[in-house]
């Protein structure tokens, strides 16, 4: 199995042998960190730093906004993401809370549910 590599400048996870030379995240020249194996921290990973939003985190998919272009599913590391018809939705049972959904979003249809009171 592949290591699972993180983007220290947006967070973007990636599974792979070796981290990309360019982020497919936020497009710059990254420093990649976690060569370890990727756990949750509902699973007992690691908290804090590793995982900046919290394991209590659910993002939330605008429905209007998406597109259906699937980035967020290639890059959600707990397969969270599925299509709902040409929708994204988000399983909040599934989802660890890592928000590399986010930035993945060319649309950014997919927020923090405060967002969605603004």
């Amino acid at each position: 199995m592949a290591n699972k590599w993180r983007c220290a400048d947006c967070g973007y996870r990636i599974e792979a042998d070796e981290p990309p030379e360019e982020c497919p995240g936020c497009g710059q020249k990254c420093d990649f960190i976690d060569a370890n194996r990727y756990v949750p921290a509902s699973e007992g990973g690691p908290v804090g730093p590793d995982n900046p939003i919290g394991a209590d985190f659910q993002p939330v998919v605008v429905a209007e906004k998406c597109t259906g272009c699937r980035k967020c599913i290639a890059v959600c590391p707990a397969e969270a993401i599925s299509m709902r018809g040409d929708v994204a939705w988000i399983d909040p049972g599934c989802c660890d809370g890592d928000g590399v959904c986010i930035p993945a979003c060319p649309e950014a249809a997919i927020v923090l549910p405060e967002e969605l009171q603004s």
